[in-house]
């Protein structure tokens, strides 16, 4: 998979750009607050209908214009879609080939940005969104289970606020949906530390990296484990109004040679956890689906010394398909063959030849 052209109107500080890429490696070099950012948000706005900065899809529209438009040619097994999404404050509509698709599925990208850095270490609802998301690309059934979920927590709060005697039918349907949640978390958790733990990571890796569950679930009994929980918590949650049992309470917890990494990890190596995070994640994905996502790395390479970025660099691409790098240095993009260079200047896209 990867993205052939892109046309853009009005997306934040970019006015009008129609670019062609290639299918491995794209940096996008320009001084800092010029658009970098700006440009690889558009991909990945594509891809999910929504940006990875900002939850109000209304900062996405440039200054002074009430629209903005995103043009996209992507190649999936040979087979070309040309996607048309529009979006102002009064609409928004998506096209495929023509056609209202019925589920958008036609792109896929990951991305690593550097607020990612400080959220792996302080937001535990960060941890549980990243591996969900990861879930979310390989099994789209996932994400309906985790949609029902979120419903009936909703309703299972409005129920535990009005201190009703009535018998609490919502638990059993978010122990039922609960469970399968927490059963595909185990199940992603454990296929990523066996990719940590492969020669991939192991020929060209010093640290170890490993991923655990907060609560000691297995895998087998784990309806019966949320169960007790609920039964143990039943009391103090009509105390307080709100459910306090469940996969949206637990964490996934990230440890760098047997340390836990919010401790004991410097930011740089930090960013190389997240890097191979993403890196084992893109390998999983490959596995699963055949074929790679779109890569973008926005700024990946500041706060790392020489050698851990080539190698986290050629780990990572050796491993992927179409990749998008923004970066501040030329140089930088000397030693790729098989790439192509963009400048960024006030929000003006131009090739480098």
């Amino acid at each position: 998979m990867f993205i052939e052209n892109l046309r853009i109107d009005n997306f934040r500080n970019i006015n009008k750009e129609n670019l062609y890429f290639t299918n491995k490696i794209n940096f996008i070099i320009g001084n800092n607050a010029q658009g970098k950012t700006n440009f690889v948000e558009s991909i990945y706005f594509s891809a999910f209908l929504k940006s990875f900065r900002s939850n109000k899809n209304i900062d996405l529209i440039n200054k002074n214009i009430d629209f903005f438009k995103i043009n996209l040619k992507v190649v999936d097994n040979k087979v070309k879609n040309i996607i048309k999404i529009y979006f102002s404050k009064e609409k928004k509509y998506i096209e495929v080939n023509g056609k209202k698709p019925e589920n958008y599925k036609y792109l896929n990208v990951v991305v690593f940005y550097p607020d990612e850095v400080n959220c792996i270490s302080n937001f535990p609802s960060f941890r549980r969104n990243l591996i969900d998301k990861s879930i979310f690309y390989i099994n789209y059934n996932y994400i309906n289970i985790y949609r029902k979920y979120l419903r009936c927590l909703k309703q299972r709060n409005i129920f535990l606020k009005k201190n009703s005697k009535d018998e609490d039918y919502w638990k059993n349907q978010l122990i039922n949906y609960g469970s399968e949640i927490i059963r595909e978390r185990i199940k992603y958790i454990s296929k990523i530390n066996n990719i940590f733990n492969g020669d991939f990571f192991k020929k060209t890796n010093s640290e170890n990296y490993t991923l655990k569950y907060s609560n000691n679930y297995i895998e087998e009994t784990v309806e019966d484990q949320l169960t007790e929980e609920f039964s143990r918590k039943e009391t103090r949650e009509r105390q307080l109004g709100y459910t306090l049992a469940g996969p949206h309470k637990d964490d996934i917890l990230f440890y760098l040679d047997d340390q836990p990494v919010e401790s004991f990890a410097s930011q740089g190596q930090k960013r190389s956890l997240v890097i191979s995070y993403k890196t084992a994640q893109i390998l999983d994905y490959k596995c699963v689906q055949g074929h790679y996502p779109v890569l973008i790395l926005d700024d990946m390479t500041s706060e790392l010394d020489t050698h851990r970025k080539n190698v986290l660099l050629e780990n990572l691409l050796e491993n992927s398909g179409q990749v998008f790098i923004t970066s501040t240095d030329i140089n930088q993009t000397n030693s790729f063959a098989d790439s192509k260079v963009f400048r960024v200047a006030n929000g003006s896209i131009s090739s480098v030849d």
